[in-house]
């Protein structure tokens, strides 16, 4: 696996993110260690109004402003990282809905892409777990299929655990050529930090929650680690950048939320019953 430089090519950095977390989450680090991060410039697709999402609808209830604060926490995590608001973008597209709202978000990501004209864009993995990461990542590919931009595309990764998987992460089965690491650990502090602004997900935000969306364990993991992307090469299109198990990566990746969801539902009945 290679190391990627942290000065990137000169010229604009674009962040594709689905929701407001997933560019801290996956590049928080790199951004960390930029000389200039004014150059960052991050899309958001979504509106952020269903994370966390109400466990039993009717039942359990968000606050009417919680897109805008999880908007403002994004704002707020991105100045931690040394990006102005100026740079944050929000498209405001219904969250867990991007399927049914792609042509609107590949005419509006598109606009923005064409707008800035980036050296570089990132984006999510083309198997990660969510629908709307799932949704970014064709309007990006797609708009680096058709030439409206020649920037490099790297695709990071959100959803990258999966107990389904026997070694326990999709990016060990990925070609080793393929990949690239970023050592972030002068920057972990700082990019701790920054996910720390994200209070909706990082806390029992809501008192029906049982838990935060993002574990203080998970967010310690991801910034100890390297955060690892992977090159887009149009040789390699869709599953044959995987060595083995492509097709159980695939089948997993579509059955895992749905367990996820009904194990987290589960329990919370059984909790409130007590």
């Amino acid at each position: 696996m290679s190391c990627l430089p942290v000065d990137l090519p000169a010229g604009t950095i674009l962040v594709a993110a689905p929701h407001m977390d997933d560019e801290v989450l996956a590049c928080g680090g790199l951004m960390a260690q930029l000389d200039d991060p004014s150059r960052v410039h991050v899309v958001y697709a979504t509106d952020g109004t269903k994370s966390p999402a109400p466990i039993i609808p009717g039942r359990d209830r968000i606050a009417a402003d919680h897109g805008k604060r999880r908007c403002d926490e994004s704002v707020a995590a991105m100045g931690v990282l040394g990006v102005p608001a100026a740079n944050l973008h929000f498209l405001g597209l219904p969250e867990a809905e991007l399927p049914r709202h792609e042509s609107e978000l590949a005419r509006r990501l598109v606009h923005w892409i064409r707008d800035l004209a980036p050296a570089v864009v990132l984006c999510p993995f083309r198997y990660d777990r969510h629908p709307d990461h799932l949704a970014v990542n064709r309007v990006v590919t797609e708009a680096k299929r058709a030439g409206q931009t020649h920037a490099e595309l790297l695709e990071y990764f959100v959803y990258h655990r999966s107990r389904l998987l026997p070694r326990g992460d999709v990016r060990a089965y990925l070609r080793p050529e393929c990949l690239v690491k970023v050592d972030i650990a002068r920057v972990a502090e700082r990019k701790r930090a920054a996910l720390a602004c994200f209070r909706t997900q990082t806390t029992r935000y809501y008192e029906w929650q049982m838990r935060p969306i993002l574990q203080p364990a998970l967010l310690d993991e991801e910034c100890a680690r390297p955060e690892q992307f992977l090159r887009f090469d149009p040789a390699l299109p869709g599953a044959r950048v995987f060595t083995s198990s492509a097709m159980w990566i695939q089948v997993a990746n579509r059955i895992e939320p749905s367990l996820v969801r009904w194990k987290y539902l589960f329990k919370s009945r059984v909790h409130r019953a007590r």
